[in-house]
This record gives C-alpha cells, structure tokens and sequence, in this order.
C-alpha cells in the first residue's frame, strides 16, 4: 500500500518534467517553455556539433539557475565555474552545456548551447 501512495504522489511531479526537443535527456526548468522555430544544430563531423534552444517564462532568473544547479548533477553533469562570464557551464564527457539565463519581460530568458567535442584520436 505504502509503495502505491509513494508511486501515485510521485507520478504528478514527473508528469510535469518537460524536456528540450532538439536535447532530450536536458530538462527544461519549471516555469519555462521552449521557445518554437528558436532550436538550431550543426554537426560538424559524425561524433561533434552544435545544438542551440531557448525557453522562457515567469520564473525569475535566480529560480532558474537554482533548478539547474541543483539538478544536472543527477544527469552526469559537472559545474564547472567560469571566470569572467554570468553563463552557467557544465561538462559530461565530450559534451559542454552552457545556459545563458537573463531577465526577459518580467521572467527568464534561458539560451541553451550544447557542444560536442569530437572524439579524441590516438595522436591526440
């Protein structure tokens, strides 16, 4: 009975989690929707690219980068501090995300970027 309860009052917060379409496995943050025809990707050989989205929302700033720091950990994510810049970056293996968040009509503006490295060569 105990595990059905905790199933059942799990199930709405999981229903809520949205994810980016061109970023499946990066979830975008409460509040926020992504913004349509504002998603582009290169693919500069077949292991390396770009891909760019963007949500916005009420949240305010601060929420948002708190629901990320918070939470890409638990998706293999690594903060990595950034000198001289207000973007938050992550790393996970050859990938590189880095979220732009800014005030935008009373709420967030969050510019997403990921960058695939290309797999590294034995000479390298």
């Amino acid at each position: 009975m105990f595990l059905i309860a905790t199933i059942f009052c799990a199930a709405p917060a999981f229903a809520q989690t949205a994810y980016f379409a061109a970023i499946p496995d990066l979830p975008i943050a409460t509040g926020l929707a992504e913004s349509e025809n504002q998603q582009t990707s290169f693919a500069t050989s077949d292991d390396a690219g770009l891909v760019m989205a963007t949500a916005h929302g009420a949240p305010m700033p601060d929420q948002v980068r708190a629901f990320y720091t918070e939470s890409l950990s638990a998706l293999g994510w690594a903060y990595e501090p950034a000198q001289g810049s207000e973007d938050l970056t992550f790393l996970r293996g050859r990938e590189r995300l880095v979220l732009n968040i800014a005030p935008h009509d009373g709420g967030t503006q969050l510019r997403v970027r990921l960058i695939v490295r290309p797999a590294s060569m034995n000479a390298d």
